[in-house]
C-alpha cells in the first residue's frame, strides 16, 4: 500500500547481538524477522550496541522482549496482544450491546461481513478488542516508533504458544505503516474506526497502560492536532466512520459541504460517533 508517512530514523538498542544485519535472524529469529519486515514497511531505523546521539526515546531490545524507553521519565512500554486478547476473550460481551460493536454496524461471527480499517493503532487495544469481536482488520500506524513496537506485538501474537489465539493474529489482522486515508484499501473495507489523540490528556492508552506508561505514550505521539482534517478525509473515502471520543469531549464539526450525518452511542467514559452518507 502506498502511504505519505515521512520517514523518521528510530534508533534500536541491542544487547548480547551481532548488530550487523545479515547475521540478526541467525542471532535471533524474532528480531530478524521483525528487523527485516520494518524495513519492508519502509521505515527507516538504526540498529546499534549504544546509542551514540542524545535521544529522549529509543526502542530496547533486551534478548527477549521490545520495549519503548522513555529516558526523561525512566520508564518502559511494552505491548503483549496475546494477552490483551486473552483478556477480552474471557469477558464473554454481550457484543449487541456493546457501542463499539453498533457504532461500527457489526454483526456476531461474521468475518466476511466485519472488515474494518483501524486508522489509529496506537497501544492495539482497541484493534484486540476488534479481533475478539470477530472483524478482519488492517490497522494503520503513522508514529514509527508506536509502529515498529506495534509489529513487535503482533509478530509475537502470531507465534503465541496458544493456536487459537496465534490464528486469529494471523487471519484477521495485518498492519500498515502510514495514514489511511491516504492508502489504497481492499475492496470490502469501507469501514473506517478512528480514534486520536486528545489535547485533554485523555488518550487512547488510558486504561490499557499504567499512569507513568500513558504520559511516555502520550509526549512520544502528541496531540493530533489535525484531527478534523484527518475527519474529514476519512469521512471522504469510507462510507462510514466511527469516531472515538472521550464523553465529555467537545463536538468535531465537518466542512459545511459535508454530506454526512452522525449517529452518537455512549459508554461510560467513552462515545463513538457513527458518520455516514445516507
Amino acid at each position: 500500500m502506498k502511504n505519505d508517512v515521512k520517514l523518521t530514523p528510530i534508533q534500536i538498542l541491542v544487547h548480547g547481538i551481532d548488530i550487523n544485519m545479515k547475521s540478526l535472524e541467525s542471532q535471533n529469529d524474532a528480531l530478524g524477522l521483525w528487523a527485516k519486515q520494518l524495513r519492508d514497511f519502509g521505515v527507516e531505523f538504526e540498529i546499534c550496541s549504544s546509542l551514540t546521539d542524545e535521544v529522549s526515546y529509543y526502542l530496547d531490545f533486551n534478548g527477549e522482549q521490545l520495549s519503548l524507553i522513555d529516558l526523561k521519565k525512566s520508564s518502559k512500554l511494552t505491548l503483549d496482544w496475546a494477552k490483551e486478547l486473552k483478556s477480552h476473550l474471557k469477558k464473554r460481551y454481550a457484543v449487541t450491546k456493546e457501542p463499539l460493536f453498533r457504532a461500527l454496524k457489526l454483526k456476531g461471527d461474521d468475518l466476511a461481513h466485519n472488515q474494518i480499517i483501524d486508522a489509529t493503532m496506537g497501544t492495539g487495544k482497541d484493534a484486540c478488542l476488534l479481533l475478539s469481536f470477530k472483524c478482519n482488520l488492517i490497522c494503520f500506524e503513522r508514529n514509527p516508533y508506536v509502529f515498529a513496537l506495534g509489529l513487535w506485538a503482533y509478530l509475537q501474537a502470531c507465534a503465541s504458544d496458544d493456536e487459537m489465539i496465534a490464528q486469529a493474529f494471523k487471519n484477521q489482522m495485518r498492519l500498515e505503516y502510514g495514514q489511511a486515508y491516504s492508502s489504497e484499501i481492499p475492496a470490502g473495507y469501507d469501514r473506517c474506526f478512528y480514534d486520536p489523540m486528545y489535547e485533554s490528556g485523555k488518550s487512547k492508552t488510558k486504561s490499557a497502560l499504567s499512569r507513568k506508561e500513558m504520559e511516555t505514550f502520550k509526549e512520544l505521539v502528541g496531540s493530533d492536532q489535525d484531527q478534523a482534517t484527518i475527519l474529514s478525509e476519512l469521512c471522504k473515502k469510507f462510507k462510514l466512520v466511527c469516531f472515538k471520543r472521550p464523553l465529555k469531549a467537545p463536538n468535531l464539526e465537518l466542512p459545511d459541504d459535508s454530506r454526512c450525518q452522525k449517529v452518537v452511542y455512549t459508554g461510560k467514559s467513552t462515545r463513538y460517533e457513527r458518520y455516514f452518507i445516507p
